[in-house]
């Protein structure tokens, strides 16, 4: 018992950490950028602000999983504790190497792709509700286009 609870908290620190280094260099960037202050400052600001958000979210957790991950399996699936833990791993891993690597990468994405790739190990394919996955991931591609949409059609638009 001790081992799963001690190996869940290494999995969701690692998760937060890996997220956090691809996230807070862009609100880091952008205050070094701006002028607005100096860089370790800058820093500093990322990790408070990191903190406390990994703080709300422990808050909110029950909400959020609620939220966010009703739907996903299917009627009759009961999740199981080693699955949450590959998924959190999996994601984890994912994350790591495409932040280490330069390559763009979603949490969001890397969490459902997770899920996916589990489920159908875990539970078989006919233990997801792929629609509903599917629909997450729309959702979260469709908000992403509509902040980079306008960009390129002012870079297209500079062009000419």
């Amino acid at each position: 018992m001790m081992y799963g609870v001690a190996l869940a908290l290494a999995a969701a620190a690692a998760i937060a950490y890996v997220n956090g280094a691809n996230d807070v260099s862009k609100g880091v960037a952008t205050l070094v950028g701006s002028g607005v202050t100096d860089y370790r400052r800058a820093i500093l600001w990322g990790s408070f602000c990191t903190g406390l958000g990994g703080l709300g979210g422990a808050v909110f957790a029950n909400a959020m999983v609620g939220t966010f991950g009703k739907g996903l399996l299917s009627q009759g699936t009961v999740p199981t504790q080693a699955a949450a833990l590959a998924t959190i791993i999996g994601a984890a891993a994912w994350v790591a190497i495409a932040t280490r690597a330069g390559l763009p990468v979603s949490t969001t994405h890397a969490i459902v792709g997770s899920i996916a790739g589990v489920g159908s190990v875990a539970y078989g394919f006919h233990g997801l509700k792929w629609a509903s996955l599917w629909g997450r991931v729309l959702f979260h591609r469709r908000s992403c286009t509509s902040k980079l949409l306008p960009k390129k059609l002012a870079h297209l638009n500079n062009l000419t």
